[in-house]
């Protein structure tokens, strides 16, 4: 597979997407995250080489040491979910692994997890109800010192119950927890843990070709600084990897991964896209690439341990104080078309720069209440950026009086700008945000909640 020139090139914002290809080279089925076209496309044996642009920090995803790309790339086939997000964004179990999982009582909410008979790990142990309590009780915040990434849902869990000679699990919620799908994301040994030094937080940062693995691939070598190699698990109990192996190549400087991909010495990049990188890999012949948008974002974190940051007042101000917008426009916003959605409905863009379809032009009426200059700048705004777009914006403003007494918005009007105090909102109320992501949407969610209001009292 190395050799070939035709390879896949992926360029996205979202990890887990890499980890669905890699899972659906190695797997198939129905828990390997592609379609059963892909697979059948795939050709059995070969290496594949990755440019990864970080090395992993450990092997046990759920600690806030490793939980990021650079482990989740490499440990979602040596431990895969018990349900997998895939391409189409659905959620589906992995019946590779399992042979059901079921919501069987509400009140307590009660899940039933029936793992298949055939689930071992590569040192013979069984996958059990074993695996699940291991999991649960040092997610949970029950275990002092323990690293975890996140307690959410499994700190809901009043218990963990294996029978049937621990092929069945069952999970009784002290407090319901609509996403219990997301739960159990990568099981790890138990016996093996309960042994190893480190245990939980540092067991599984050093032999990694020792860990025995549930997944179709196990770590059969790591180069510190240069590669890890990940070879196919003959004792995989589901559908038999289709490459021999996954080499993931250490190449931190995403600049030089195209020039990589040219050279052969690498067959499948994935960095996160820059406008002159993109613009690099197109001109690559012989190279597909594929430009998408995911799941995943990015985001800024405070450190509470810092005498600055443990003001409020201190992460408020940077939080309000960073330009959101600029950020957005000048990094992801270079890869979002707006005009293709426009497109794609049917719109063609006149010689006046503005859509229309069906002989009629995407022309809009924005109103508020006449002499407010805060909402006349923001309509100004709208105008001027929905211009860009496509889409021709008047604005049409009229006193209070017959705003919301006879002014109402005709079918063809955006909604008028005001604010709703007056009239509940469906939409839970803002939550104060320390974070500059978090601000960013508790401003827009505020924005689209104003608007509703008023949308609803002139519809009255």
């Amino acid at each position: 597979m190395r050799r070939q020139r035709r390879r896949p090139l992926h360029l996205a914002a979202v990890f887990l997407a890499f980890a669905l290809v890699i899972a659906a080279c190695s797997g198939g089925g129905g828990g390997g995250g592609g379609t059963g076209s892909s697979a059948t496309a795939v050709k059995d044996g070969g290496t594949l080489s990755y440019a990864a642009d970080q090395e992993p920090t450990g092997f046990n995803y759920n600690t806030s040491k490793d939980n990021g790309t650079s482990v989740l790339n490499v440990t979602i086939n040596m431990f895969p979910p018990v349900f997998r997000l895939h391409p189409d964004y659905s959620v589906q179990l992995n019946k590779e692994l399992m042979d059901s999982a079921e919501q069987s009582s509400t009140d307590p909410q009660t899940i039933v997890y029936k793992i298949r008979q055939e689930a071992v790990w590569s040192d013979g142990t069984p996958v059990s109800a074993d695996d699940f309590v291991y999991e649960w009780k040092n997610l949970n915040g029950s275990i002092k010192g323990n690293d975890v990434a996140a307690t959410t849902g499994y700190d809901q869990i009043q218990s963990v119950k294996g029978s049937g000679n621990g092929k069945t699990v069952t999970v009784v919620f002290a407090e319901p927890f609509s996403d219990w799908k997301s739960l159990f994301y990568g099981l790890l040994p138990a016996k093996y843990m309960a042994k190893v030094p480190g245990g939980w937080n540092t067991g599984l940062d050093k032999s990694p070709e020792k860990i025995p693995v549930n997944g179709p691939y196990a770590v059969s070598a790591w180069e510190q600084g240069q590669s890890l190699t990940l070879a196919r698990n003959d004792k995989y109990f589901g559908p038999k990897a289709h490459l021999d192996s996954i080499v993931f190549r250490f190449l931190p400087e995403s600049t030089t991964q195209p020039a990589a991909l040219q050279n052969n010495e690498v067959d499948l990049i994935y960095p996160q896209p820059q406008l002159d990188l993109v613009a690099q890999v197109k001109a690559l012949p012989d190279v597909t690439s594929e430009l998408n948008i995911g799941l995943s974002f990015e985001h800024l974190d405070f450190n509470f341990k810092n005498e600055h940051l443990a003001d409020p007042n201190v992460r408020r101000a940077i939080a309000t104080g960073l330009n959101i917008s600029e950020l957005v426009d000048r990094t992801v916003k270079q890869f979002t078309d707006e005009a293709k959605l426009l497109e794609d409905a049917g719109y063609t863009k006149g010689a006046d720069g503005i859509y229309a379809k069906g002989g009629k032009k995407l022309s809009l009426r924005i109103s508020t209440t006449a002499g407010n200059q805060l909402r006349e700048t923001q309509e100004q705004l709208i105008q001027a950026q929905l211009k860009q777009v496509g889409i021709d914006i008047k604005i049409a403003n009229a006193d209070n009086r017959k705003f919301f007494g006879g002014g109402c918005p005709t079918a063809t009007s955006t909604s008028p700008t005001s604010a709703g105090s007056a009239t509940p909102s469906p939409s839970p109320p803002a939550r104060t945000s320390t974070g500059p992501a978090a601000a960013a949407t508790t401003a827009r969610t505020t924005a689209t909640r104003s608007t509703s209001c008023s949308a609803r009292r002139c519809a009255r």
